[in-house]
């Protein structure tokens, strides 16, 4: 939170950003990523596995489907997708950043609303 000065430290979206394109994934299954899944924008290079995301943002390009997140690992291709379920509706564009990513997110699924659909996400990580 704060130090002994009565401030807080700056945050964070990430030290390093990295996008992954799901458009050519054809199904509306459950798939989760890693930061290995994700490589360095200004390097080319993968990232480690096991870094936790400090920033995400998810672009679909339908407005009459929704696509799904969610801030864990899938625990099978067909999971839920109702709000009791705990995954967010995207309808085109979410974001998220790290005030609401404070408890180590270092997995995330998401799902495709109709197979066609391009569906991109953008992630900051920490190191």
């Amino acid at each position: 939170m704060g130090n002994k000065l009565g401030v807080s430290n700056p945050v964070s979206a990430g030290q390093v950003i990295g996008s992954y394109n799901a458009s050519s994934v054809s199904d509306t299954d459950w798939h989760t990523l890693t930061s290995n899944e994700f490589y360095d924008a200004t390097s080319g290079t993968q990232l480690a596995d096991g870094l936790q995301f400090a920033f995400i943002a998810m672009v679909s390009s339908s407005s009459t489907t929704l696509s799904y997140i969610k801030l864990r690992e899938a625990s099978g291709a067909g999971d839920g997708k109702t709000n009791t379920d705990g995954v967010i509706p995207v309808f085109g564009r979410f974001t998220v950043d790290s005030q609401a990513l404070q408890s180590n997110v270092t997995s995330i699924a998401y799902a495709k609303g109709a197979a066609g659909d391009s569906v991109v996400i953008v992630a900051g990580f920490n190191k």
